[in-house]
């Protein structure tokens, strides 16, 4: 996971002790707009990087993807700014949360997990199935080795 994510998903855990529910009304909403954010949208150093949304909340397909995009090696400072950028507007998106739920007294999602991921947890997020953990596409890192919907018997309902 990117570590951007790991501070205000663990910030989310105090309101836990509150309503596990909520926390994890918040924590899948970060997740899913972070995979949907085209990032950086914060500039620091006043540069003009490439804005990429990313599909993944996955540090290394994260910075692997934006570097192509960006056509920056490893160490540059390209790249370090964008995870700077990332983290601050990962930090705001949070704050941002957390001062809806404040001021309104809930929180209303607007960001939907991947259709493939949703899919996927419907049998793979419970004892039934081989059980998984994710909120990502499955199918972008391991779609060679899943069977296609399209192509299984037992998937043919979720047509």
């Amino acid at each position: 996971m990117c570590g951007a994510l790991v501070p205000p998903l663990a910030l989310f855990g105090v309101v836990a002790a509150h309503d596990g529910k909520l926390m994890t009304e918040l924590c899948n909403e970060l997740m899913a707009w972070y995979q949907k954010f085209p990032f950086p949208e914060y500039q620091p150093a006043g540069m003009n990087l490439p804005k990429v949304a990313i599909d993944s909340s996955l540090c290394h397909v994260s910075v692997t993807k934006w570097m192509k995009v960006a056509g920056v090696p490893r160490g540059s400072d390209e790249r370090k700014h964008r995870c700077g950028g990332l983290t601050a507007d990962t930090v705001m998106k949070a704050v941002s949360m957390l001062n809806e739920m404040a001021d309104k007294g809930a929180f209303a999602a607007t960001t939907q997990s991947s259709l493939v991921a949703g899919t996927c947890m419907n049998c793979h997020g419970s004892a039934v199935a081989p059980y998984t953990h994710g909120k990502e596409n499955c199918m972008q890192c391991h779609g060679s080795g899943l069977i296609n919907l399209e192509d299984c018997v037992t998937h043919e309902s979720l047509l």
